[in-house]
């Protein structure tokens, strides 16, 4: 379960220097967010010492150094990591403070990890993080089907929702993180009485600071990425376009995985506008490029590109005759976009075994735009044929706007930072 990100800062345009910390413990599934200079990290095993102990923990984005952990930090509260690491990043404001929360409070830190309000929420389950729908408000989501509006102003909680099966009123379970759109969230989750899954389209309003459902969409199985929303500025649509991975639709004789684009009109609702069948289960979030109205996915060992208006498929790219890398191939974790004027690069990863035991994982920058048959660059990250990826950030490089990917590996006791940079 992940989603992927787009940013509009330039990357390096080559790897000159690598640094990495494998020190800190273990992340789980989205690892990390940040803020141009910092990293905020959820750990569920912690293994550094008492200094920077917490489930918490902020990180220089230049060294990898730990600044803070929110079990040391004076005045601080220490995240439970069972139900506040599983699939949640921290939330970055412009002022440097953060939110961050487990199965019973949502925690707004300054940023040298001082606890300024602890907002009680409403579920039990694990906490999937804080999603910002306006400048006012953001909703926290947990695994139970819960979820809790915050009024950022105040730090207050405004009300609580409990998410139902439209078709059978049972309690759903969230598969992870909400996506956010203006004054909507959008939230997946299931029927574990039937595996089946819905699409939630929560609209709050500002003028009450209330929230309801407004719209649904039900399909079959478990999806295994975020939705991914796509303003009508990005893709020239009259509505909001939501990108969903559905394992099946309702009614097919053979239930197939489906990447869809559903046009949320508000009323009457989320309606399909295209599928494209899939050969495998979508395990991370697409990310788009707005110049040439295409969105990019990984499935298998594949990249595409599709026509976001249409859904019709533009091009395939096998990146392991592109990268010149070994049989057996294969993309991992999560994909990142740079847009920065008519330039659009992918941030990738993938692995290969070199032996029965052994293996090897690179990072790569990627412009399937302008440069189809070429990587702008690939670094080696691990020599082991690692399974996933965490969710990319990113730091500083000599050149100011020009910023430095940072890849992440995840493990279920140690996980690796590494900042691949011009420095």
């Amino acid at each position: 379960m992940a989603a992927s990100g787009l940013i509009f800062q330039p990357l390096i345009p080559a790897v000159l220097v690598t640094n990495s910390n494998s020190s800190l413990g273990s992340l789980h599934a989205e690892g990390c967010s940040g803020n141009g200079m910092q990293l905020s990290c959820l750990f569920v095993h912690d293994s550094v010492r008492a200094t920077y102990k917490g489930t918490l923990k902020m990180l220089d984005a230049t060294t990898l150094a730990p600044i803070w952990g929110s079990a040391s930090a004076k005045k601080s509260y220490d995240l439970d990591p069972d139900t506040a690491a599983l699939g949640q990043v921290p939330v970055n404001f412009a002022d440097g403070s953060l939110a961050a929360g487990d199965a019973q409070f949502l925690v707004h830190y300054n940023p040298n990890g001082v606890a300024l309000a602890k907002v009680p929420v409403a579920g039990t389950g694990n906490d999937f993080g804080l999603t910002p729908v306006s400048a006012t408000y953001g909703i926290v989501s947990q695994g139970d089907g819960t979820l809790t509006l915050i009024n950022l102003s105040t730090w207050k909680n405004a009300g609580s929702l409990t998410l139902l099966d439209p078709r059978t009123n049972a309690r759903m379970n969230l598969v992870g993180p909400s996506s956010g759109g203006s004054d909507v969230l959008y939230a997946i989750g299931y029927d574990s009485d039937d595996n089946d899954g819905t699409l939630f389209a929560v609209a709050v309003d500002e003028s009450t600071g209330t929230m309801a459902v407004r719209s649904t969409f039900n399909f079959t199985g478990q999806s295994g990425a975020a939705p991914v929303v796509v303003t009508s500025a990005q893709s020239g649509l009259p509505n909001t376009l939501v990108l969903l991975h559905a394992p099946g639709l309702i009614g097919e004789a053979h239930a197939q995985n489906h990447l869809l684009g559903l046009s949320d009109a508000g009323t009457p609702g989320l309606t399909q506008s295209w599928a494209i069948p899939l050969n495998a289960p979508l395990t991370v979030s697409p990310t788009i490029d707005q110049n040439s109205g295409s969105l990019f996915y990984e499935n298998g060992p594949y990249l595409y590109q599709s026509a976001l208006v249409s859904g019709d498929a533009i091009q395939k790219f096998d990146l392991e005759t592109i990268g010149g890398f070994n049989r057996s191939f294969h993309l991992t974790g999560h994909i990142a976009g740079s847009q920065t004027g008519s330039v659009f690069t992918l941030l990738l990863i993938g692995t290969f075994p070199t032996s029965k035991n052994a293996g090897v994982q690179y990072a790569m920058a990627f412009q399937p735009i302008a440069s189809p048959n070429a990587l702008v660059w690939s670094s080696q990250i691990a020599s082991v044929n690692t399974g996933y990826s965490a969710a990319w950030n990113f730091a500083p490089s000599t050149e100011p706007g020009v910023v430095c990917p940072i890849a992440i590996t995840v493990d279920s006791l140690k996980s690796t930072i590494i900042r691949l940079c011009d420095h």
